[in-house]
């Protein structure tokens, strides 16, 4: 079981974090700033496939290209959707809440011990004991692996090469917004210019 510390309902924790007791902790901040991390203003899409987000599903035995496309969708949607479709409480680039990390820990990884070891070699050997929830927020791999384990425990089924629109209404569908659509999903595609940046080598 993933133990925490109980945090406000629709609380966000975003790139600003404080150091204490020599482990990151989420820095407080107003309940109505509410933004998920902006990706894009810290690296272009085709750097974030190519440094996270392929590594991260190599590690976890994941070679497919169209997971691939449908994590950097969730990423680019999700740093562009306006507040009233985020994620409640949502945490770093993937707007991942609390609720849903916990559950992602007791209903999925619970009962697969192999995916579990995997999966916390990604995050901090001690201060994920005192704060697995701010993993979300600073270790990217971390949180990218927790994105796709949303879709998996789901039991979301990806085909190879799947289509871009294919994709987005499996966001729509399974992934965790406010009544966004795969329209959203496809305008930050779009507009991040990454047509000719995603097939697969």
């Amino acid at each position: 079981m993933l133990e925490t510390s109980p945090r406000t309902e629709g609380e966000f924790v975003t790139a600003s974090m404080t150091l204490t007791h020599e482990c990151i902790t989420p820095a407080e901040q107003p309940a109505s700033l509410g933004n998920t991390i902006n990706i894009l203003a810290l690296a272009p899409p085709a750097l974030l496939r190519e440094a996270v987000i392929r590594p991260t599903l190599s590690y976890l035995g994941v070679v497919s290209s169209s997971a691939e496309n449908l994590l950097l969708g969730t990423l680019l949607a999700t740093a562009s959707l306006p507040v009233d479709k985020q994620p409640r409480g949502g945490i770093g680039p993937y707007g991942i809440s609390t609720q849903l990390h916990t559950r992602i820990w007791d209903d999925y990884l619970a009962t697969n011990a192999d995916q579990a070891s995997l999966i916390r070699g990604l995050a901090s050997q001690r201060c994920f004991l005192q704060n697995p929830h701010a993993e979300l927020g600073y270790n990217f791999a971390y949180a990218t692996a927790i994105a796709w384990l949303i879709y998996r425990q789901q039991l979301v089924e990806l085909e190879d090469e799947m289509d871009i629109d294919e994709l987005a209404q499996l966001w729509q569908t399974w992934y965790p917004h406010r009544g966004a659509l795969s329209s959203d999903f496809m305008t930050s595609w779009d507009r991040a210019g990454h047509w000719e940046t995603h097939a697969w080598p």
